[in-house]
């Protein structure tokens, strides 16, 4: 049965008008993930999404065969006319590809610290393509970890971003160079079950469990961010948020579907056509 709380969000009779999510990310044409991942969500979550394009990819279900990144200033101007016309509740940022543009969306979130960030540390593609140009990591660490209220990478990219040998130790680190909330994707682990960190404090404080689903996908770690997002948004407390972004992209990943080659694509509406079905 569909959450009753996301439910409730995006009915139509919902009072007032939804709140805004301002996404900050790469454009993916399959839909899969990036920026179109990340509409699919907030849209099924009762969440208006705007967004400001860091890149244009070439890809598909497999891979992604080609980017060309936007001009910075291009991308903050985006971000501004979105910023300066309505009120945006929580900025999410995924793919961001050079130092450059760290640095940029860096100086724009000076300019609004009261809203809360969400990150999604994207280094690299599914299938393995490096979406990382050179700096990107020091770059992010410096300039990005401080202004972040809680990211989401998963293990590869914590190990990479906070030089730890191990997923706690890579948690607290990450915690301690800036960001105030650190939720580690299991995904990338082994075993039946999948454990999803949450630090806070340099402390582990709580860990979410799953099963493991047989498939790869393609914008699991894009449903989950926006979904956290959308959470927030929706003023839900941080541990709540996780909790529910978490259950949202499991039943995603569990009715995912085959298009392509490749990957499987997330169901990020796998609620509505159930609840037509009741």
């Amino acid at each position: 049965m569909y959450d009753s709380f996301w439910m409730e969000s995006c009915h139509p009779e919902a009072s007032g008008p939804p709140p805004v999510v301002l996404t900050i990310a790469g454009s993916d044409p399959s839909a899969g993930a990036g920026l179109q991942a990340d509409l699919l969500t907030l849209a099924s979550l009762g969440v208006h999404g705007c967004t400001a394009v860091t890149a244009l990819t070439v890809q598909d279900s497999v891979n992604v065969r080609a980017y060309t990144l936007v001009n910075p200033e291009n991308t903050v101007a985006q971000a501004r006319a979105v910023l300066e016309d309505m009120s945006a509740q929580v900025i999410k940022i995924g793919m961001l590809g050079s130092a450059a543009m760290v640095a940029a969306v860096s100086a724009l979130l000076a300019d609004y610290p009261q809203i809360p960030v969400v990150l999604d540390p994207v280094l690299a593609a599914g299938g393995g393509t490096a979406l990382a140009e050179a700096g990107l990591r020091e770059a992010l660490v410096a300039q990005l970890l401080p202004q972040v209220t809680v990211m989401t990478p998963n293990g590869p990219e914590a190990l990479a971003l906070s030089g730890a040998g191990d997923l706690p130790t890579a948690g607290a680190r990450l915690n301690r160079q800036g960001a105030e909330w650190v939720l580690i994707s299991g995904g990338h682990g082994e075993g039946p079950e999948l454990e999803n960190t949450l630090f806070h404090g340099e402390t582990l404080q709580r860990t979410f469990r799953q099963p493991r689903l047989s498939h790869r996908y393609h914008g699991s770690g894009c449903t989950l961010a926006a979904a956290l997002a959308a959470g927030l948004a929706l003023n839900l407390a941080m541990e709540e948020a996780v909790g529910r972004a978490l259950d949202f992209t499991h039943a995603c990943l569990v009715h995912a579907y085959p298009l392509g080659k490749g990957q499987y694509f997330p169901d990020r509406f796998f609620w509505a056509r159930g609840y037509r079905e009741e």
